[in-house]
């Protein structure tokens, strides 16, 4: 979060004081709540939110400093939620948190009540990352049944108000914002997330504010709320919580000071390209002669392709640069110095590739993201400190290029899973930028061959597997400078019944062409020579575990790309065995041809084949979609699951 500091003029507030009184002070717990057992809205909470509140204003005693005051009383309701009876207050550069008071409520066998309060010194504080500080301390003689209840106060000489957030990991019966924001600062205000608020008020007390021998001022007043908020529980396959939690956000917009001058802080797009502009280009002209003269001298480039010089440039950086892990420096960029020291962030790498790809008059724009661990960047109005990633846009014979050459393993037209989060915002600085959709310029598909043979004394056959896409890349990020030794540990731990007697990994290091793996195996069994024998003939890589099993799903389920997996099985059984049972043929079909399940099982003689292609054609699903997913991969479940029966003749 950026914090914006400011000056507050000593003000004679008349609404300081009135706005302080609204905040909620201790003693609020009741019999009724602490002889409650359960939460019959959800009888699998392990606590609840009774009440919480945040109430933001001026504050005369500290300085005319924005204070906010929080108050929280929780019920635990099982040893599991003992979690939040340990409380962390962050705190930034100058800001101070004051006031803690907290207080553990627990009713006696005699139905007395018995209060146990927060001792002073088991209050901590620390130094967290870099400015950032933090705050904590533990509920005393909590029990399950008990009721905590606890305020504090955070104090801040910075301008923006923090988001206020209804739901969490546990419900809640009620929770409450209210603010006093003097009139002269002008916030965007947005209710993020499904749920609707149960009261919302808002109003301008005029004559709030008074500067001595100037004026008064007026305030804008908010008071929202929500009632029985349920928790928000997280699955597979979802972008950062963050852009479903229901909770009121605020953007600075703008401040006028007493003489009447106004600061814009949300800027417009054209403000923001034209400073991102000079961040990004700035020196462009003698880079991009750089790069032509140090890196391209190297590189053998074509007289006539030139989607070819691009993979070929592209390549180069990849293996060049050594990612540092790190994203957005704060720092200007230097790709000169990073590309001599052969090491950089994000937005070293893909400026370099980017001014390569310029250099040799290829089509080229930079293209910035967010990455999943964070909210999906707002398109109401620009904010830039939303965005963390950076990747390349080229445009090669008509044909659009998204490219991101941080990662080594990533084939050309591919960008890292973690920054498929939302559309990319296009910097054109020549003719203003914008949104656009990214699209991935390579399937992702597994394939999966089995060729076995069973006879009187054992189960051996081939296995091959064939990847292409992220499944390729995330495997080459896997194998990469391990040994064969250790690989087929890996395998022969994860599948104990399966003893690899040879191996072979194929394009290894050619990103751009499948990676293929060969393994003779011995299958250890313990039917073999019986009058009956049943088999799975899925040996690995099956899915054993629906990833949805929420009964609703308030948000998307986002995969972040297409994907298939094909399985081809041949099983020869000895000719003095006869099949009895084989699974029936199946297919399955996701509305909106989001994806499909193909079963085709057939015997002949003395073999079995198997067929089985399941692939999910979107990238993301609705809320409305999940019922049918989830009964998608119950279907994909059993036709996994299906067992070869044989039988001595």
């Amino acid at each position: 979060m950026k914090k914006i500091s400011i000056i507050v003029f000593c003000f004679i507030s008349l609404l300081a004081m009135a706005q302080k009184k609204k905040s909620t002070t201790l003693g609020k717990t009741t019999l009724d709540e602490l002889k409650m057992k359960l939460y019959k809205k959800d009888s699998t909470a392990t606590a609840v939110v009774l009440y919480e509140h945040g109430n933001y204003y001026v504050n005369p005693k500290r300085e005319f400093q924005f204070t906010t005051d929080y108050y929280f009383r929780i019920k635990i309701l099982k040893k599991r939620g003992f979690d939040k009876t340990i409380i962390k207050i962050p705190f930034y550069g100058k800001e101070e948190v004051h006031d803690i008071e907290a207080v553990t409520s627990n009713l006696s066998e005699n139905n007395v009540v018995v209060k146990t309060s927060l001792v002073k010194d088991k209050i901590y504080t620390k130094d967290a990352s870099g400015k950032w500080k933090e705050t904590s301390f533990t509920l005393p003689n909590v029990t399950v049944g008990s009721v905590i209840e606890y305020r504090y106060s955070v104090t801040s000489p910075y301008s923006q108000i923090n988001d206020w957030s209804y739901q969490s990991d546990i419900p809640k019966l009620k929770s409450d914002f209210t603010a006093a924001i003097l009139g002269n600062w002008k916030y965007n205000i947005r209710i993020v997330g499904k749920l609707k608020l149960s009261r919302d008020n808002s109003y301008v007390k005029n004559g709030c504010v008074y500067v001595p021998g100037i004026a008064t001022g007026s305030c804008s007043v908010i008071e929202y709320g929500m009632y029985f908020i349920p928790a928000f529980k997280e699955e597979a396959y979802m972008l950062s919580k963050d852009n479903f939690l229901s909770r009121v956000s605020f953007q600075l917009k703008s401040s006028t000071n007493v003489k009447g001058h106004v600061t814009n802080y949300t800027k417009t797009w054209r403000y923001v390209d034209k400073n991102l502009k000079t961040s990004f280009l700035s020196g462009r002209s003698s880079v991009k002669k750089y790069f032509k003269n140090n890196m391209l001298a190297g590189a053998v480039l074509s007289d006539e392709n030139t989607l070819e010089n691009a993979k070929k440039i592209y390549s180069y950086i990849q293996s060049h640069y050594t990612w540092n892990e790190k994203y957005w420096s704060s720092k200007k960029v230097n790709v000169k110095k990073a590309f001599e020291d052969k090491k950089g962030n994000v937005f070293d790498i893909n400026l370099s590739l980017y001014y390569a790809l310029r250099a040799v008059n290829i089509e080229s724009k930079l293209v910035l993201l967010s990455t999943r661990d964070r909210e999906v960047p707002t398109k109401l109005y620009p904010v830039v400190s939303e965005f963390n990633y950076l990747i390349v846009k080229a445009t090669i014979n008509n044909k659009v290029y998204f490219l991101d050459a941080v990662n080594e393993h990533l084939p050309f037209g591919l960008i890292q899973f973690e920054s498929l989060n939302g559309d990319g915002r296009v910097m054109d600085f020549k003719n203003g930028s914008f949104w656009e959709q990214i699209k991935l310029g390579q399937k992702s598909s597994k394939r999966t061959m089995l060729s076995l043979s069973l006879t009187n004394k054992s189960l051996t056959g081939d296995l091959s597997i064939k990847r292409t896409g992220y499944s390729a890349s995330n495997y080459r990020a896997k194998f990469n400078g391990r040994s064969d030794e250790d690989i087929l540990g890996d395998l022969e731990t994860k599948y104990p019944d399966i003893e690899v007697e040879d191996f072979k990994l194929g394009n290894l290091n050619d990103n751009e062409k499948a990676l293929n793996e060969n393994y003779k195996i011995n299958v250890d069994t313990d039917f073999v020579g019986g009058n009956k024998i049943r088999l799975n003939p899925f040996l690995v890589g099956r899915i054993t575990t629906n990833p949805f099993k929420l009964e609703s799903r308030g948000y998307p389920v986002d995969f972040g790309y297409a994907r298939a997996h094909t399985y081809l099985i041949k099983l020869t059984i000895p000719k003095e065995y006869k099949v009895t049972k084989l699974p029936k043929n199946m297919g399955v079909t996701l509305p909106n041809k989001g994806g499909k399940i193909l079963l085709n099982v057939n015997h002949s003689d003395n073999t079995v084949n198997i067929y089985l292609k399941y692939a999910i054609n979107k990238k993301k699903f609705n809320s409305n979609e999940y019922f049918y997913l989830k009964q998608f991969y119950r279907k994909l479940i059993d036709a996994q699951n299906f067992i070869i029966e044989l039988e001595k003749i």
